[in-house]
């Protein structure tokens, strides 16, 4: 005959209050569960904004440096085109003081006239004949052309602040080039 097996022995039924009990800890740990997926969701949606940020505020960053660098170029070109012009015009006033002196006018004439310094009539006079001395093509002085740019005082004789004439600056004798003739 086989042998049976022997039974085991039944669960005694629970109480109602521990089962309750049990209840409400399995309740409390799904509560703690849920509470960490959502605050791990909330730390993800954290990350991915701050990473976005950190993403847009890199594109602004290159953004800007280009446009700086296409700006500093700009006003390199600007400051150029500007320096040829100035000398330009600077040859003309060289010219223009050249030719009143070759009228027969002194040094202190020319300078009278233009109401700047006798020494910056003389440093413009001088300037209009190492031109002319050079082999410079006087039709090259024509309206259209830009001429040589005369010889600059040196960082000596030159002056920060621009010369305004004598009737302007007290009569005083400056070393600037006259920059408003």
């Amino acid at each position: 005959m086989p042998t049976s097996r022997p039974k085991r022995p039944s669960r005694t039924p629970r109480r109602p209050e521990v089962r309750a009990r049990l209840e409400r800890s399995r309740e409390r740990v799904r509560a703690r569960r849920q509470r960490t997926r959502q605050r791990e969701q909330l730390i993800t949606a954290a990350v991915k904004q701050y990473i976005a940020a950190w993403e847009a505020i890199t594109v602004c960053e290159t953004t800007r440096d280009h446009e700086i660098d296409d700006l500093r170029e700009q006003i390199a070109r600007v400051q150029e085109r500007t320096a040829e012009q100035i000398a330009a015009h600077r040859a003309q006033q060289a010219l223009a003081a050249a030719a009143i002196r070759d009228q027969g006018q002194t040094d202190d004439d020319v300078a009278d006239l233009l109401e700047i310094t006798a020494k910056q009539a003389r440093q413009l006079i001088t300037a209009a004949r190492a031109d002319t001395d050079s082999g410079a093509n006087p039709a090259a002085n024509l309206p259209g052309s830009a001429p040589p740019a005369p010889k600059r005082p040196t960082a000596a004789e030159a002056s920060p602040s621009p010369v305004t004439g004598p009737a302007q600056n007290g009569g005083g004798v400056t070393d600037a080039w006259p920059t408003d003739l």
